[in-house]
């Protein structure tokens, strides 16, 4: 009901995205006011609007609308005979060139277990973590040893990687040996998020030099970015691993990979898991297929 009412400007509209009668909402809406014993909504002639009590409920309402969801999805899975689902958060940038192979190799030895894929808890993955949105996630730092808490958490080191700085063969830097943050000060950088995220460039690179791109142009996909690169229309930064999968033979040879500082710009992938005795054993199996699929 509370959701219904805040994506509809009227109790009317409301109530009939609910497929109920106006006054069965509004006695509904009565209802709860009175169990709380507070008012959840105002009125401005026709449109009705959430008190900080409404605002309040609707974050417990959304948490539990999704993990309703989330537990029907799964119980209509265990009627097909899956055991377990193993929710993976993944980057929004990330490549899924494993991903065939690791899937592969997992239902061979646990077939009764399924892998979701998702880069919804991205931006924030201990916390989707903790909060049980995931079970495990595939992330970057810029560290060899990832600090969790260990109560709550088992990481496990995966690969090392670098981030480069892509432009294209005909973009005036193209030559150079590396290329250091004042470099980008006056270009048009290329991304497919605007949200500075830990441990990725904003940080480890433009963040201690205390200077930005010029101008950021957000793509949501990065074949795009990689295009617009090629036409020398910005430049971004990736991770070499990523740039394996991304560039096609037309686009490799159209693109320069450029270190970041002269001694380049490590980062390290690592597989975070929740520690429940129910996923120790498909995490550490993922952890050693996914190693395995990006060190072959």
């Amino acid at each position: 009901m509370i959701c219904q009412l805040e994506k509809h400007e009227t109790v009317k509209e409301a109530a009939q995205a609910l497929f109920i009668t106006q006054p069965a909402l509004t006695n509904r809406i009565r209802e709860a006011e009175r169990r709380l014993n507070t008012q959840l909504f105002y009125r401005r002639g026709r449109r009705i609007f959430m008190t900080n009590a409404g605002q309040r409920l609707l974050v417990s309402a959304k948490k539990i609308l999704k993990e309703l969801a989330i537990a029907e999805h799964d119980i209509s899975r265990l009627t097909d005979g899956v055991e377990q689902v193993l929710r993976v958060s993944v980057p929004h940038y990330a490549s899924f060139s494993w991903l065939p192979g690791v899937l592969k190799g997992f239902n061979q030895t646990l077939p009764n277990i399924e892998v979701e894929i998702t880069s919804q808890s991205s931006i924030r993955p201990l916390a989707a973590l903790a909060e049980h949105e995931v079970d495990m996630a595939i992330l970057s730092t810029g560290k060899p040893q990832f600090d969790v808490d260990r109560q709550q958490f088992t990481t496990v080191a995966i690969v090392e990687d670098e981030l480069v700085a892509c432009v294209s063969k005909h973009h005036k830097d193209a030559n150079k040996a590396f290329l250091v943050a004042e470099d980008f000060a006056d270009q048009t950088y290329v991304t497919n998020s605007t949200v500075p995220e830990k441990d990725r460039e904003f940080e480890l690179f433009f963040q201690p030099a205390a200077i930005l791109p010029k101008k950021v142009l957000q793509v949501g996909f990065n074949d795009a970015i990689l295009t617009l690169v090629k036409e020398n229309l910005g430049l971004s930064i990736f991770s070499k691993r990523q740039l394996s999968s991304f560039l096609s033979q037309s686009k490799a040879d159209d693109v320069v990979q450029i270190p970041l500082g002269k001694q380049g710009l490590k980062v390290y992938w690592h597989l975070v898991y929740s520690n429940h005795i129910n996923i120790e054993q498909p995490a550490n199996l993922f952890a050693k297929l996914l190693t395995s699929q990006l060190t072959s």
